[in-house]
């Protein structure tokens, strides 16, 4: 996957795909706009049967269950590699029964392969482009591109079905817990071996939630805590993953990330709490800051302990020094 994939897809598609929602519903969403996008006038998912009770997919007119058996739809599976075909009367790999789509006369298919842990458990089509006129490089561009981000969105699926069993929401706060760390990064690490993508972790430390918890009590200090998670989650991407730690402690994995970029989101969230006035609504005027460490991967570490250990030694030296402060990898 190229390192700027989620930047150069539109916003809409990309947020919708980023995050782990219902995709029945979101899968949709995102063709209809690159229908819209590649001028074409259908659309089709086709996925393993194997695999649609994995993810919890259902049968639509659009979204069916396939056999891999020939016709493009196969050459595609086999190659691993998308494929544009201007005029299907004409290509010896098209059959009817493999390629065709309910009642409609194909005359042009664009198909990617849909890949999850390497593996092509699927196609995704956009069917007849209009006017006749051919695929552009913009077009197989973006049906790679959201492809790949479809088959992103499925491994999340997948793996959140496969440790479901195991709690990984902090009560407190509604964010990921420490659980959830370990399985997230086993992705980002995965996905960076074997598409050479980069991505950041943030360790966050409040500098100061033990005075108010000494000056108001606990509950208040709770209560900073859930104000914290907000802001986080309203000024991060769908895509980035946010952990509560422990305590007072957060890591914000940023998928796509580069550690400059990384830099940039945790001083830009730094600002946020920085200027946010807690409780408000209870009848305070609390003020809190936060230190916070940046490290990138493979750049920083090539291990996932290694990762955390990094980016939580530099938070540490930016609340030795000034606090209210970013340091990244030294």
């Amino acid at each position: 996957m190229r390192k700027d994939i989620l930047i150069d897809l539109p916003e809409e598609i990309a947020d919708i795909l980023a995050g782990v929602s219902d995709l029945n519903n979101s899968i949709p969403v995102v063709m209809k706009k690159v229908k819209s996008l590649t001028g074409t006038a259908a659309w089709s998912l086709l996925v393993d049967e194997s695999f649609f009770q994995a993810v919890s997919l259902q049968t639509s007119r659009n979204i069916q269950k396939w056999r891999f058996n020939g016709g493009i739809a196969g050459l595609v599976r086999d190659t691993g590699k998308t494929t544009a075909v201007g005029d299907v009367s004409g290509n010896e790999s098209y059959n009817e029964k493999a390629d065709g789509f309910h009642n409609i006369i194909i005359a042009s298919l664009l198909c990617a392969p849909l890949k999850v842990r390497d593996e092509v458990i699927g196609i995704l089509r956009v069917i007849n482009k209009k006017n006749g006129a051919p695929f552009s490089g913009e077009d197989i561009k973006l049906l790679t591109d959201v492809s790949l981000c479809l088959g992103i969105a499925l491994e999340r699926v997948f793996l959140y079905k496969k440790v479901e069993e195991i709690s990984m929401t902090d009560e407190l706060t509604g964010l990921y817990n420490i659980r959830f760390l370990s399985h997230s990064l086993d992705i980002e690490i995965e996905r960076s071996h074997r598409y050479g993508s980069l991505f950041s972790v943030i360790f966050m430390d409040l500098d100061n939630l033990r005075k108010v918890n000494e000056k108001y009590g606990h509950l208040a200090g709770s209560r900073v805590l859930i104000e914290t998670s907000h802001l986080l989650v309203d000024n991060l991407r769908k895509i980035d993953i946010i952990i509560r730690y422990g305590g007072d402690e957060f890591v914000i994995i940023l998928p796509q990330t580069p550690r400059d970029a990384g830099f940039y989101v945790a001083e830009r969230l730094r600002r946020v709490i920085e200027k946010n006035i807690f409780m408000k609504p209870e009848g305070y005027a609390l003020k809190v800051t936060a230190s916070f460490g940046v490290a990138s991967f493979p750049d920083d570490a090539k291990k996932k302990e290694d990762l955390l250990n990094i980016a939580d030694k530099a938070m540490f030296s930016g609340k030795a020094s000034t606090k209210n402060t970013v340091f990244g990898a030294q």
